[in-house]
This record gives structure tokens, sequence and C-alpha cells, in this order.
């Protein structure tokens, strides 16, 4: 009798095997017969009919003649005492089985010949290990229907929930049972004879190598495990073994070989995560592991709804969703490339994908963006176009002169870091400022009011530094209306031989200072002194200020912010405008010297991998087809709570000259901010949105983003301009974030300068 450990029959997880050939087997099935309440199922003589069919399979046979050949059979084979009976005791069933040689033989002979029997024979000598019993079990059961291997190792140490049987082969009555435990009994009911070892506690440092090597040397190991850290122990563990690995992803058909039998030098995970601590994996969070993984698999190889899937982890689900029909795709592919390469035949380490959406296209792809070419306006249609109604400048500068006032001024904050200027020195020394729209034009830059604050700021850098240099400097507006193109000039009157005192002027010293810090430290509240010199540098102006710090308006400013950071990606234009402003790598910020780096965003390793996400516009639009993607709104969130204060500046017009002088009012803050030590960031896109709801009906947006656009407003005036009096123009957050870990580029001198 075969049997297992297990007393408690109950408990088997194993089949009992009796002998018919044996006296005690048949004596221990008799006792069990008789005591219990069972099905038996005896089709013994609907085998004997199969196999004898298998050895003549050139005949065909009248039912006289197998008759003939069924009586032969028991003349040599007893019926009584002939094949083995099994027991499955979480069934209460005994079956009546052809003999092993004989089970296999007919159980196998539809793989013929794509599987031949030396094949066959080959693949019952080896020993397949199975790690993670979800992918893993359709894994299990595609090798077992096909005996790629004689004995197959599981380990896992879940149990079935609910949430599982979207992709488990199991129902409500299994659930509470343990996943390998399921498996195993499956297995069996398909091979009795099939060798299987259960860890049920899953693969961990005390058991490992017994799981790789008790009984035999794997000759293959199938990683399906959520653990990262035991990944890279299984994985550890195998190269030193020569073992080789493979593992399916169930998101697009990524296929994973690492033929450590063959390269024992080979980089885990090909390399893709470098020499990582395993210690570091342990207890990780579900976002954590789901960025870890991303690393593992690759951000770019993922299906748009898998990048979406990555967005929401942490927000509306808990963990990596998985469907049946990728499961059960994986369970395919790793049971045929796993057979070929029990087989020896040329299998090669890498990644392989079986994308069924690539395969079989039944819908049209868009195609995603890249990152836009800033194409400029040639620079002779701005000398074409300069004022006339300006007197020639009293002082000439020099060259020197003129490249460190405009490399200054060019240090202004712009959005994005577009940095949409074209300076124009005429042949009367006289500089103009021009908008280079074509660099600018943005969802956020509605009507030119983004770039006006950079001109404001840029104009203001312009006049501390000349008065440091003792020019003193007439600048005249000349934009008059939102759109046009020439924006202010400047004149210079004299030079003295020592600096000129001007308003502002000890700012000077911060121009150069003046940064962007996206770090979010713990909170601390401002220096009362500080906010008083902040708004007394407002209140000189025509502009309005008001400002929050109590956690609870931050956590409501945070919903309505978070929710307005979702409407600019699901919007068209805006979500072209993120990809094409951000720079994905260093190399794209040293080349360009312009847009957002992506290193001075400050994210951890999850938020970086979810901001890459972004760069397929098929996740952002399903995010918007089904009004998801709440997971955009988890980096602004951390931004207002730990923000120590949040200010909002105002006007009392929706004007040009409003917004001129809000960029020289922000500028002056800005600079004041971080040469006192605290950190000062824009926070201001739902603010431009909201007047493109409000000034521009071709918007682009759909009539329900709209009502939940109105919504947010709602909520942001609860908190800011209750009485809907001021415009609102500009929102920014104050805290100690100290120096960021990267400052952003700016383009040379040269690229936006004119000499006539």
């Amino acid at each position: 009798m075969i049997t297992s450990p297990a007393s408690d029959f109950t408990e088997q997880v194993y089949p009992i095997i009796f002998d018919s050939s044996n006296p005690s087997d048949l004596h221990e099935l008799s006792t069990l017969l008789g005591s219990s309440s069972l099905r038996v199922v005896d089709q013994i003589e609907s085998q004997i009919i199969d196999l004898i069919k298998s050895d003549h399979p050139n005949k065909q046979f009248s039912k006289e003649e197998l008759a003939l050949k069924l009586d032969e059979f028991y003349e040599k084979h007893p019926k009584d005492s002939y094949g083995n009976w099994v027991y499955y005791p979480w069934k209460q069933t005994v079956v009546h089985l052809l003999p092993e040689r004989e089970f296999v033989k007919i159980r196998t002979i539809r793989n013929c010949y794509k599987i031949t029997p030396a094949e066959q024979e080959m693949l019952a000598g080896k020993k397949v290990g199975i790690v993670g019993l979800s992918v893993g079990q359709s894994i299990a059961f595609a090798m077992a229907l096909e005996r790629s291997c004689g004995e197959m190792r599981l380990a896992d140490f879940d149990s079935l929930e609910l949430s599982n049987l979207n992709r488990l082969k199991a129902g409500v009555t299994d659930l509470g049972v343990e996943k390998v435990v399921i498996a195993a009994r499956e297995i069996s009911e398909i091979d009795p004879y099939l060798k299987l070892t259960l860890y049920r506690d899953g693969v961990n440092e005390n058991n490992v190598d017994d799981f790789l090597l008790k009984g035999g040397k794997l000759d293959l190991l199938i990683d399906e495990c959520d653990s990262l850290d035991i990944k890279f122990l299984l994985r550890e563990k195998a190269r030193n073994q020569y073992i080789p690995v493979m593992m399916e992803t169930s998101d697009r058909g990524m296929l994973d070989i690492e033929r450590f039998d063959d390269e024992p030098q080979r980089p885990l995970f090909h390399g893709a995560v470098g020499n990582l601590d395993v210690n570091t994996l342990r207890d990780l969070s579900n976002v954590q592991k789901v960025a870890m993984a991303v690393k593992i698999t690759g951000l770019d190889t993922l299906s748009p709804r898998a990048k979406a899937s990555l967005l929401e982890v942490g927000q509306t689900i808990s963990s990596w969703p998985q469907l049946a029909s990728a499961v059960y795709l994986g369970g395919a592919t790793v049971a045929h490339v796993g057979r070929r390469l029990l087989l020896e035949e040329p299998v090669k380490s890498g990644r392989f994908y079986v994308d069924l959406d690539d395969l079989v296209k039944v819908e049209i792809v868009e195609s995603s963006f890249d990152v836009k070419d800033l194409i400029s306006v040639p620079k002779e249609d701005f000398v074409r176009n300069l004022p006339k109604n300006v007197l020639p400048s009293g002082y000439l500068l020099s060259g020197e002169e003129l490249k460190n006032l405009v490399e200054s001024a060019n240090q202004a904050p712009s959005g994005g870091n577009i940095q949409p200027w074209i300076w124009i020195f005429d042949k009367r020394g006289v500089l103009h400022l021009f908008h280079d729209q074509a660099r600018s034009h943005s969802l956020l830059d509605f009507k030119g009011t983004g770039s006006l604050f950079a001109f404001g700021a840029a104009l203001e850098n312009l006049r501390l530094t000349a008065a440091k240099m003792g020019l003193e400097v007439e600048i005249i507006t000349q934009i008059k209306e939102f759109g046009e193109d020439c924006i202010a000039s400047i004149r210079f009157v004299s030079k003295s031989t020592s600096s000129l005192q001007v308003p502002y002027a000890e700012l000077e010293r911060g121009i150069n200072i003046r940064c962007t810090s996206r770090k979010n430290p713990p909170k601390r509240p401002l220096d009362p002194k500080l906010v008083e010199e902040i708004y007394a540098i407002v209140n000189s102006s025509d502009l309005i200020l008001e400002s929050i710090s109590e956690n609870e308006d931050l956590e409501t400013l945070s919903h309505a912010i978070g929710g307005m950071d979702r409407m600019r990606l699901f919007h068209e234009q805006g979500l072209k405008d993120f990809i094409a402003e951000v720079r994905w790598n260093e190399k794209e910020a040293q080349e360009t010297k312009d847009g957002i780096d992506i290193a001075t965003l400050e994210l951890s390793g999850a938020e970086r991998a979810a901001m890459g996400l972004l760069k397929d516009p098929r996740t952002v639009r399903f995010f918007r087809k089904f009004l998801m993607g709440y997971g955009l709104t988890k980096i602004s969130h951390q931004t207002l709570m730990s923000s120590s204060e949040v200010f909002l500046l105002q006007a009392k017009d929706f004007s040009v000259k409003s917004y001129l002088e809000a960029g020289k009012i922000l500028q002056r803050i800005w600079i004041l901010a971080n040469l006192n030590g605290v950190s000062f960031q824009p926070v201001t896109a739902a603010l431009f949105i909201f007047h493109k709801i409000k000034w521009d009906s071709d918007h682009g947006f759909t009539t329900e983003e709209v009502a939940m656009i109105n919504e947010y407003k709602k909520e942001f005036n609860t908190l800011f301009n209750r009485e809907l009096k001021n415009e609102e123009i500009f929102m920014f957050r104050l805290n100690y974030a100290g120096e960021p870990s990267m400052r952003s580029y700016r383009r040379d001198v040269n690229e936006s300068l004119v000499i006539q």
C-alpha cells in the first residue's frame, strides 16, 4: 500500500494506493470498504480495452474481437487481482486503475508524437519545483496533464480566499483550504502515480535547500511566489546549484528564463536590480512590492491596464491584479517551454512575450506621445517686430554686462521650467523681452498666464541685478492683451560706479539661491516674522494673499488638488504637456537644459515607477474612460500635508497687468523664503484649469469631468476666496525641506539672446 504520512483521512492530501495483487493491501481495502460509505468507481475494463487498442494501433476491432481480446487478457491477469485501487479521502471515493506503467502509457498516449514515447520516458525522470500556487497552479496542472516530469515539489503557505476565485481552479467549498493542498489533490486525481512533495509552509531560508535538493536536485525551478525576498533567495540558491529558473508574470504573457545551469555567473533577474541586499526586501508594503516588481520586470514592458492597476495599488485596490485568462496562458507557456528545457532542447535565457493583445489585434491601438520637439519661432520674426515706442538707452551695455543681466533674468522660474523667453538687444541699446509661444503652449499656459508669471519674475531679477551693477533701468510694459508676444522693453538710463538703492535690493543675493524643493519632511510651523514679511510684500501691491496651515484644511485642499491633478492628466493636451515637460533621465535633462528633471521631483522608488507609467497615454486614457486614477493624487497629498503653510495669491481682475505683477511679487517671496531657509513649491496647476473652464468654451473636458472640476472648485472655495470676489492666480506651499537633491538646468544665454 502506498500512502502518505498523515493518519487522519480528512487531512490527507495524497491518495492511498492499494495494490490488487498484494493480499495485505486487499485486506486494508476490504476493511475500508466495509467501514465507510464510499463511492466506488470501477472502470478498469474500459482502461484495459484502451490498453489493448494501444498495442494494435493499426487495427480496428469489432465488439466481438475486443471481447475475445479482453478474455485473453483476463486469462493472464485475473480481474480481481489486476491493477490498483486508489482511495481519495477528500472525496470519499475509491477508483480502480491500471498499474502505474500501463496507466501512464494510456494517459499520455494522445501526447504522441508531440511528445514521443522516448521523450515521455525521459521526462518521467525529471524533477520540477513550483513555488507559489496562483499562476503556479495552472503551470502545475498543465505539466501534470502532459506529464512533463515524474516528480513535482509544490510550495505555498497561503490558503484559498474568495478573491482568489477569479483565477484559481477551485470552488467555494475549498475556501480556507491550503492552495498547495488544492493543487496536490487535483493533480492526484489526474495522476495518482505522479510523485508529489508538498511544502505547506512555503519556501524559506530553513527549507530552501531541502526543496531544491532533497531526494535529488531539481531539474527546473519555477518561481511564481509574491515574496520578493524569497524570489531572490530562490535564485541565489538555484544559481549555486546550477538549476535553471523560469517565471511567468501573467501580464502580456511575459516568460522569464534564467539558465543558471548553463550560465552560473549570470546576474539575477538579468541584472535589472543590480547588487540588491535581499534583507531590504522583507516586510515590504504592497505598494513597495509592486514598485520593486516593476523594477524587475521593466516599466515599459507592462500592458496599459497593468500600468493603470499599478497606480491604483494602495488607493482603490490592495494588491496586484491577475486574470484567469492570463494565468492559464502563463501555465501553457511555462509548460511548453519548460518541457523543451527538460528535454534538453536549446532554450536560451531572456524574456519572451506571448501578448494576445499584440497578436490578436481586435481594437485600434493609438500611438503614444514622445517628448515633443520644442520648435521656437525664428528669432528673425521677433527682430522684425521690435516696438518703436522706446527711446534709445542712455548707457550702452558691454557684452559682458548684457550677458550677466540676461543670465540673471533667466534664473527666473517658469511653468515646467520651459523658459519661454527670447531677449532681443537692439542697435539702440534697448533690451526687449518676447514670449516664445511655441515653447510654452500648454493646458497650463492658458492665455499665456503661466508665462506671464515667468516674465514678471525675470524682469524682477533683471531689475535687482541691474541695481547691483549700478545700472538705472526703465522697464516699459509692452503687452496689453493676453496672447501678445512682445512683453516689455528695458532702457538702460545710466551707469553708476556703485550699486543703486532700489526696493528689495537686498534680495539680489538670493537670485542664484532661489530654487524649488519638493521634499516632504515632517511639518514645522513657519517663523511668524517671515509670514509677516511675506504679507508685507503682497500688501505693497494690488494683490491679495490668504493662507492655511491647519491639518484639517490641508486635507480638504489635498482632496481638491489631487482630484484636479487627475483632471489635468485626463485632458488630451494636459497629458501631452506632462509627458513633454518631464525629462525622464539625466541624459534628456542635460541635452535640453529645460523641462522638469525627474530627479528634482524627489520621488520614492514606488512614486518614480508610478510616474513613469504616465509616459504611456493609453494608461491615462484608461483612467479617463472609467474615471479612475486615484493613485495620481498621492504625490499632491504628500506635498500638501507636509506643508508648513499654503498660500493663495489673488488679483482683483483677470488681466495681463495682474499676472505680470504677480510674477514680480512671487519672485520676491520665493527669494525671501529661500534666504530664510524655507522651501517654496508652486502648487498651482488646478488654478489654470479653473480659469480655462471659466473663460474658454472649447476647454476639451467632458461634461462629466466639468461637473467634477466644479465640485473641486467649490471645495477649494471653502478654504480660499470664500466670497468669490477675486481671481485666484497662484498657489504655493512653504516648508522646511532643505536643499533639493537636484536643481533644474537652464539653457545657455546664447540660446535665448539675440544681439542686432
